[in-house]
């Protein structure tokens, strides 16, 4: 009686190892730091899992412009907008399971970075969320099959195999990467990195995730959901062609994307003073070139004659 008791007890503790409660784990918590745009900025991001592939991702901003939008930025991806109040206070919300005012969470945020960045390009808030949750284990992305779809939990390979489920090649069950199962929103596409930015495509869930890409809730492609109001650039020395009708280039500061929308030329130099643009090179001395400087002494020696 007693083996069978430790055996039954053995079995209850395998199971809440894998219930929904501790395959969520604590929240996890990060900071959102000011880059200096806004010194009085701060925010806070947040992520809470019921379940492996279930879970809620807050960020909650304060003492930002007031009544604005900003864009949430999460691994280069614009994932959603975040509109603060006459406080300058803001937030937004992510669900597995949206409701009310709630985004899709078609996104893992850790291991990502986070930004905050306003319509001029300039990131006012920035983070990067912690990569894995205190005490997860190193499991597998496993798909199991169930009568309202397929769930996906964090398994070994052994027991995945044992729950007859199907190991993921994806990293992640946040959100959903089995073939079948319910998407996270209603009208969503697929944000694919690519080098010149996240490109949007019409993909399922599980072809999302299966290519790496992010899922985000919209209704089209055009325009382009997925990327992020290019970042601010810096201003360069730029040498513009003449205006002024004496011939001479025009050294103004400009940004790059600026100088070369107007004809103009970036310059190695750090300022308009002294003028980069219109530099010339010194004469050259006369003893540098004997034939030059024999030439010119006879000249001038029978004028004077």
């Amino acid at each position: 009686m007693i083996k069978l008791y430790m055996a039954l007890l053995a079995l209850a503790l395998v199971a809440a190892a894998h219930s929904p409660a501790a395959a969520g784990g604590p929240k996890v918590k990060k900071s959102l730091v000011t880059t200096g745009v806004d010194a009085n900025a701060s925010g806070q991001a947040a992520l809470s899992l019921k379940a492996a592939s279930v879970g809620q991702f807050d960020v909650r901003v304060r003492k930002l412009d007031r009544k604005a939008t900003f864009e949430l930025i999460v691994g280069g991806v614009h994932v959603g907008d975040l509109v603060t109040n006459g406080g300058g206070g803001g937030k937004v919300r992510f669900r597995s399971r949206p409701r009310g005012n709630d985004l899709a969470l078609g996104f893992d945020p850790r291991g990502e970075s986070i930004a905050v960045r306003n319509a001029n390009g300039d990131d006012v808030l920035v983070a990067n969320f912690p990569a894995v949750q205190p005490g997860e284990p190193a499991d597998v992305v496993c798909c199991i099959p169930d009568d309202s779809g397929p769930e996906c939990e964090d398994r070994t390979a052994d027991e995945c195999a044992a729950e007859g489920g199907t190991v993921s090649s994806v990293a992640s069950c946040l959100p959903n990467p089995c073939v079948g199962a319910p998407p996270v929103g209603g009208d969503i596409v697929c944000c694919i990195p690519d080098d010149s930015g996240p490109e949007c495509e019409d993909r399922t869930q599980a072809e999302c995730m299966a290519e790496g890409g992010t899922v985000v809730q919209a209704t089209s492609c055009a325009p382009n959901p997925c990327a992020p109001t290019p970042p601010a650039q810096g201003e360069v020395v730029c040498c513009l062609p003449d205006n002024g009708g004496d011939g001479l280039a025009e050294c103004e500061d400009r940004t790059a994307d600026a100088c070369t929308a107007a004809g103009g030329t970036v310059s190695t130099a750090t300022s308009c003073t002294p003028d980069p643009c219109n530099a010339t090179s010194p004469p050259a001395r006369g003893g540098d070139d004997g034939g030059h400087g024999g030439s010119g002494g006879s000249g001038h020696s029978g004028r004077g004659g």
